[in-house]
């Protein structure tokens, strides 16, 4: 079991509702591939928007709004064995996944669903802290319209300050960190709210008990 204090995982859920990111309890990553592949099965299918030439894509921008014929999943974070089990249970319902060479997916003008672990999380924000090792993890966060992140809840802090540490062993080295916090929102244009400007419409935070 997960060694979390029950007041420490009420304080993530109150400020994680507060921001519209949705928090999942489940036992085990197995579970939490399975919420998924049932979030993106259920989800309206993503449009994508594509500059074409002939028939042919060559580039990313509103010329033409297109709907794919497949839903869509990227994938960050997963060991070879649960990239297979997710793999598995996504051609069951017919969804395209893929985690490598994000960059030349044509999908990627807009996909369904991007799947990550978290390596941290912060209840009082609340911020998932994502160590990114390349451009593929970061691209998974990045422009799918539904984000499903895990993360162990022996890995939920407090605040920012008990990541000290960790923080400035991570930053050490060449490293892509994000620090995600709600949902892509701004209010720029007129003043008024827009969600989804920059990334995710939703944010689910599925935290595990292993």
């Amino acid at each position: 079991m997960a060694n979390i204090e029950e007041s420490l995982l009420e304080l993530l859920k109150t400020k994680a509702a507060a921001v519209g990111m949705k928090v999942i309890e489940v036992n085990n990553l197995e579970e939490a591939i399975a919420y998924a592949v049932d979030v993106c099965d259920k989800k309206e299918m993503a449009q994508h928007y594509l500059k074409m030439d002939a028939g042919k894509v060559v580039g990313l921008g509103p010329t033409e709004v297109l709907h794919a014929k497949k839903k869509t999943m990227a994938v960050a974070g997963l060991d070879d064995k649960s990239f297979k089990s997710l793999s598995k249970q996504c051609a069951e319902k017919d969804i395209v996944v893929s985690r490598d060479k994000l960059r030349d997916m044509e999908w990627m003008a807009g996909h369904d669903v991007g799947f990550a672990v978290a390596d941290r999380v912060i209840a009082d924000n609340p911020t998932l802290v994502m160590a990114c090792l390349g451009e593929n993890e970061r691209l998974a966060l990045s422009v799918g319209e539904e984000y499903v992140v895990v993360a162990s809840k022996s890995r939920v802090v407090k605040t920012s300050f008990d990541l000290e540490d960790y923080l400035n062993d991570l930053m050490s080295g060449p490293m892509y960190t994000e620090f995600i916090s709600s949902s892509s929102r701004t209010a720029d244009i007129e003043r008024v709210l827009t969600i989804g400007v920059h990334g995710s419409f939703v944010i689910h935070l599925v935290l595990t008990e292993e």
